[in-house]
């Protein structure tokens, strides 16, 4: 089928039936602009509707199919050869919806396994909560404190500056936590309250060996400093929190 050449002839009916592309999207209950895309060689009419615009326009769906009056002599070629054009275009749209479909399923399962990957695996940044993050260093030993919370990861790394030996911590939460580490300080807020201890905590313990210590808690990870120069650490502790640090 010539989606140009039945455009045209489409046209031609309707202004041979001193009609306007209104009138005719009317009759149809279509809008006058599906008309215009018609006429316009920019898509075609719905099956559906090619017999009520035949009959509107007093043609048979062989020569809206072929884009002109058929010669009866021609009928039944013209008609065989638009029932395999008809066939082969429905056949068409039907495998690009098969192709879109799959696309679309394909698509849908790639996000859902991102979307489980993030959820399981990604952590978010825990800013520091004086209130809840704490240290405490006891003769040769460090005591890093989370009170009221137990699902945060922590990370440490240890730097060596001039006589100073400093470390430096980091605590994230992975996403499918976020619900229960909420649950947790409320828990956590309701006990302290009521002058009970809390119910969730973590505790970590190292042992030192440096006479002059620093225990810093920074808000970005952990590995953008594992690999930076010192000048560049000494600047990033300049907006980390000093949570102690050895007399």
């Amino acid at each position: 089928m010539n989606q140009e050449k039945i455009g045209n002839f489409i046209a031609r009916c309707r202004k041979s039936k001193k009609m306007t592309q209104v009138e005719l999207a009317e009759k149809l209950g279509v809008s006058d602009k599906s008309i215009s895309k018609w006429e316009n060689a920019k898509c075609m009419p719905d099956l559906s509707l090619f017999p009520q615009l035949c009959d509107i326009l007093e043609i048979t769906i062989n020569d809206l199919m072929a884009g002109e009056k058929v010669d009866d002599k021609e009928y039944i070629n013209t008609l065989e050869s638009n029932f395999i054009t008809l066939v082969s275009n429905i056949e068409t749209r039907s495998r690009r919806k098969r192709m879109l479909l799959n696309l679309i399923i394909v698509i849908v399962f790639l996000i859902g396994i991102i979307g489980y990957y993030i959820y399981f695996n990604y952590e978010l940044d825990v800013k520091f909560d004086k209130s809840v993050i704490t240290c405490e260093i006891n003769n040769k030993e460090l005591i890093y404190h989370i009170n009221g919370q137990s699902v945060f990861n922590t990370y440490h790394i240890t730097k060596k500056v001039g006589a100073k030996t400093l470390y430096i911590f980091h605590s994230t939460i992975n996403i499918y936590n976020k619900k229960r580490s909420n649950w947790e300080y409320s828990q956590s807020m309701t006990r302290l309250l009521e002058g009970n201890n809390v119910l969730f905590s973590y505790y970590e313990s190292i042992d030192i060996n440096s006479e002059n210590v620093e225990v810093y808690y920074i808000d970005k990870p952990i590995k953008k400093i594992e690999k930076i120069s010192e000048k560049e650490l000494i600047s990033k502790l300049e907006s980390a929190y000093l949570m102690c640090k050895s007399n």
